[in-house]
């Protein structure tokens, strides 16, 4: 069975690029999140190996409306330009009450962005292309709210770059386009951080936290 244990790592680089045979994703600042629907059972557990799925049950309701599927993506809450707000979600995860959960999951929702599928219907897609399983992805998805699809461009790093800069987000990810989905870290999948992402994960170190 896949895990959070089969998650894919991100290596660091240090400036964007352009290069063919490669896609180019936004990065969001959230919880790194193995989302999955099992027999009728949903789970959204992060990279300590904690399930959350209680505490975002809208989040969880969705996960239920899609078939038996296995995905890969980042939990966030946005603010009202859409920019990840990482204090926001933690406090949230830390709820515990039902009725404050309920409360939190109507005025304050939280949402994944999905960016990868390792399963579909017991079918094990890993080792397909990265395109292939972004394909899937996006036909899985439909037109799911709370479960969104991540969108990516071509081969154009640099400009991506440019965007996440000036929407002060976390970075980019750079992923080769037609390589199977890597288990732990891998050269495949690149993580480039703008001047913001690396000023939070100094703040986070600075209070012992994990950055993202």
């Amino acid at each position: 069975m896949i895990t959070y244990l089969d998650l894919a790592e991100l290596t660091s680089a240090s400036v964007p690029f352009d290069r063919s045979g490669w896609i180019f994703e936004l990065k969001y600042d959230g919880f790194r999140t193995l989302a999955a629907h099992r027999g009728g059972r949903a789970e959204l557990v992060n990279r300590r190996g904690n399930d959350f799925a209680d505490r975002f049950p809208e989040i969880s309701a969705e996960l239920l409306e899609l078939p038996n599927v296995v995905l890969d993506g980042e939990l966030v809450i946005l603010d009202a330009a859409g920019r990840p707000q990482f204090d926001r979600l933690s406090k949230r995860s830390r709820r515990t009450r039902r009725f404050s959960i309920d409360h939190a999951a109507r005025a304050d929702p939280a949402c994944i962005f999905a960016f990868d599928i390792l399963e579909l219907d017991g079918k094990d897609l890993r080792q397909e292309p990265l395109v292939e399983r972004k394909g899937a992805l996006h036909s899985v998805l439909g037109d799911t709210q709370r479960i969104r699809y991540t969108g990516h461009i071509d081969e154009e790093g640099a400009s991506l770059f440019k965007v996440a800069n000036q929407l002060r987000l976390e970075g980019i990810v750079g992923k080769r386009a037609y390589a199977a989905y890597p288990r732990g870290r891998s050269s495949d999948w690149v993580k480039i951080k703008t001047a913001y992402g690396r000023h939070i994960d100094a703040e986070r170190a600075n209070r012992n936290e994990q950055p993202t």
